[in-house]
Order: structure tokens, then C-alpha cells, then sequence
């Protein structure tokens, strides 16, 4: 079945659009529950179809690519993509759905589950019945000269970018890592999306994005799926999030951070097991 994906406007002036697609359930024993799908960085519509075609099975999904991901129509102006600016994003596109306050669930991938548990904390606008989380984290460590570069000049910062990509991807391979190649999945990303517009979600929320402390206010089921051996996300950090009795942790054998890949099915059926134990 073929997504139906259209344009939500958000902002005017600065004009900003933001792409859904929807995918309506194809089981009837789970037509009333609905599942906001979040990509995580870099990626957008085209690298969660998979997973949202196999949650399908188990309710009516809708992919939500923020502002700067994917296809979205976003500004090239600063202070537009910090974490308010995503949680008042959000709640504006659930309620043009008009998704309503507990009768939904939220489903992030790493920074798309950043943004779910932020919203959830900070957001003023329809609140989950549930979470689910992909490579949960608390705050994201960057390093201390990282704000700084958000002051440099677009070509400065491509070039630097560059450098630090190169460097990375030898780095990882000396450490003999299979992440080189997520490396250089993240350049080809960066080649056919929105450059300057990642860099800016990564300057304005990432640094941002703290909630440590406050995972007891996280007072909804939370499942959270972890790499086994995720070279960037300890799986073992996802147990601060175990705070609610319904709370739990899938871990997957995979060495690959982007974990979802190639393992689709397998997430969206813990999930619906996750879901009928806590009946929704």
C-alpha cells in the first residue's frame, strides 16, 4: 500500500512546511490506535516507511519528518530550530491531525526520540498514552567548542564539516568499528537533504537537550529499543528510564546504532505485545 504523504504549514513567515505520511492500519482489531512515527536526524519519510509499513499491522501510523529533515520546507535562519521551536512544531501538527490528548502514541528514532520525551516534559499540546524510543538518551555529549561554530560562515562550516567527517570515519575504522559505514551513510545524507538545516538542529537542539534528572516525570509506559553493542548509545543508560512498572527494555543483536534497519518486524511486534500489556 502507498503512503499518503502531504505538506503541513506550520509558519508563515518564516515559511515553514513540514511532511506527514500517512499509513492507515491494516488490521481492524487495532484501527482505533494511532502511532506518530519521529525520524531521527538525517533521516525522514523514505528511511521510516519500513518500519511504519510494519507497524501497520498493529494501528494507523503517521510519520511526522520535522522541520530541516527530509523534504520539510524549512528557513535558513537561526534560533528556529531549537527545542521549543520542535515541541511547538509538534503540537501543532497533532493537532491539525486532530490526534487527541491520550489517545496516541508517540514513537521516536534516537533524535526522534530526543524530541518525544522533550515534548512529553515541555510540550504544551495533545500528550501519548505511551512512548517508544529508539536508543533512549538522557543528553546528548558534544563537544565544549561545539556552540562555537555556530557563528562561522556557511563555507566555513562545510569545509570544517568535511574534516570532521573524513577524520571520523578513519577513526572508527581503525577502531575497527562497523560504524565507519554509518559515516558514510551520514555524508550521502547530507548530500541530498537540507545541509545547512541539519547543522542548525544539531547547533540548536542537540546542545540543548538535557533532561537529566527528570526521567521520573516520564510517568507513561516507555519502551525502549537498544543495540546490543551501539557504539554510540550505551544500551546500559537506558535503564535510568525504568521508572513507571510498565516501563521495559528490548535489546536487539545488532552492532549498527541505526538498529531499526533490517529489523522492522521484529520491533513493530514487540511493540504491539508492549501495547496490549498495557492495553491500549
Amino acid at each position: 500500500m502507498k503512503e499518503n504523504i502531504q505538506f503541513i504549514s506550520t509558519n508563515k513567515d518564516p515559511e515553514i512546511k513540514v511532511r506527514i505520511a500517512k499509513f492507515p492500519s491494516i488490521n481492524e482489531k487495532h484501527s482505533s490506535r494511532t502511532i506518530v512515527l519521529i525520524p531521527g536526524w538525517l533521516s525522514g519519510i523514505d528511511n521510516y516507511s519500513p518500519l511504519a509499513k510494519s507497524l501497520m499491522s498493529y494501528g494507523n501510523v503517521v510519520i511526522y519528518e520535522p522541520r530541516g529533515f527530509g523534504k520539510s520546507i524549512a528557513p535558513h535562519k537561526k534560533g528556529f530550530y531549537s527545542p521549543k521551536e520542535y515541541r511547538r512544531e509538534l503540537a501543532f501538527v497533532l493537532e491539525s491531525l486532530e490526534i487527541e490528548d491520550g489517545n496516541f502514541t508517540i514513537f521516536g528514532g534516537c533524535s526522534g526520540g530526543f524530541q518525544a520525551m522533550d515534548y512529553y516534559l515541555n510540550g504544551k499540546g495533545p500528550k501519548p498514552n505511551a512512548l517508544a524510543v529508539i536508543s533512549p538518551e538522557e543528553k546528548i555529549n558534544t563537544p565544549f567548542w561545539l556552540p562555537i561554530l555556530g557563528w562561522l560562515p556557511s563555507f566555513m562550516m562545510n569545509f570544517i564539516q568535511k574534516i570532521i567527517i573524513v577524520f571520523y570515519g578513519l577513526y572508527l575504522k581503525l577502531r575497527r568499528t562497523k560504524e565507519s559505514q554509518n559515516v558514510s551513510w551520514a555524508t550521502e545524507r547530507m548530500k541530498v537533504n537540507d545541509n545547512w538545516c541539519l547543522r542548525r538542529y544539531v547547533l540548536e537542539f542537540t546542545i540543548k537537550y538535557d533532561i537529566r534528572d527528570r526521567q521520573k516525570e516520564i510517568d507513561v509506559p516507555l519502551i525502549m529499543f537498544v543495540g546490543e553493542k551501539d557504539y554510540f548509545v550505551d544500551p546500559e543508560a537506558s535503564k535510568k528510564f525504568l521508572h513507571n512498572p510498565n516501563s521495559e527494555i528490548v535489546k536487539l543483536k545488532t552492532t549498527q546504532h541505526r538498529i531499526q534497519k533490517g529489523n522492522e518486524e521484529e520491533i513493530a511486534n514487540k511493540a504491539n505485545i508492549f501495547f496490549e500489556k498495557i492495553e491500549i
